[in-house]
């Protein structure tokens, strides 16, 4: 049985399926990360890479969920890395595993992977724009500090062979700067989706998949919604089942 330190919480969902040791300050993962590993497709074969793994959330749900495939983790983060090790053995899953360090640092290594899909909820608020988030393991999760919107498209691009896929979750006020720049790192945008908190409110995130030296056409898929009045929709509500 894993021990919780003080300073840790244990979260618990799923139906009891899904075990997740997070600090009780610092970076702790939100909705975002579930719902971008629902939006994500895979193929049996495919090998995952998820760029800013954090506490290792995406792949340990993805698994949890059924999902058999090989599923890489990297996070630049000391703290995190030791906590999605801990968070891999305690809800079993062995076809994840994870690296400490800098994406931008071992592209080659991570080249000589073969990853057909890339995952990444990435920090998205630039440096200069924004409050700043207290503490550094927040700072840094949010943040462009260490990994700029650019720098990942690119880093993607390089590692993801011809007809990879790249997944992400972004605020909509970067939907523009986001598809620019993918653009010029030959990832063509293929499905987006945008997400709305309520129904009655704008979108205020999109997810997207982008596809390397692919065609134009692009699909917009039906909007979804978080909330409705208090209670989740029923959609959210299912990636929790």
């Amino acid at each position: 049985m894993e021990i919780i330190n003080p300073d840790e919480t244990l979260d618990i969902l799923c139906n009891d399926r899904l075990k997740i040791i997070q600090k009780k300050e610092g970076y702790r993962f939100s909705i975002d990360a579930i719902i971008l590993a629902n939006f994500v497709t895979l193929k049996k074969q495919d090998r995952v890479l998820d760029i800013g793994t954090g506490c290792g959330i995406i792949p340990i749900y993805m698994t949890i969920m059924g999902k058999t495939n090989k599923i890489t983790g990297i996070e630049i983060q000391g703290e995190l890395f030791e906590l999605a090790e801990r968070n891999r053995e305690f809800n079993r899953c062995y076809n994840v595993d994870f690296i400490k360090g800098d994406v931008t640092r071992i592209i080659d290594r991570l080249k000589d992977m073969r990853f057909q899909v890339i995952i990444s909820n990435p920090p998205y608020t630039k440096e200069k724009s924004g409050r700043k988030s207290p503490g550094k393991s927040r700072l840094l999760a949010r943040y462009e500090s260490t990994l700029s919107l650019e720098s990942l498209i690119e880093t993607a691009s390089i590692i993801l062979g011809n007809k990879g896929r790249l997944y992400l979750i972004y605020p909509v006020r970067r939907l523009g700067e986001l598809i620019y720049t993918a653009k010029t790192k030959r990832l063509e945008p293929k499905r987006i989706r945008f997400v709305h908190p309520r129904y009655d409110e704008k979108a205020n995130l999109f997810l997207i998949e982008l596809i390397k030296n692919s065609g134009i056409q692009m699909t917009v898929e039906k909007p979804l919604y978080i909330y409705e009045d208090i209670y989740y929709t029923h959609e959210i509500a299912s990636y929790y089942q």
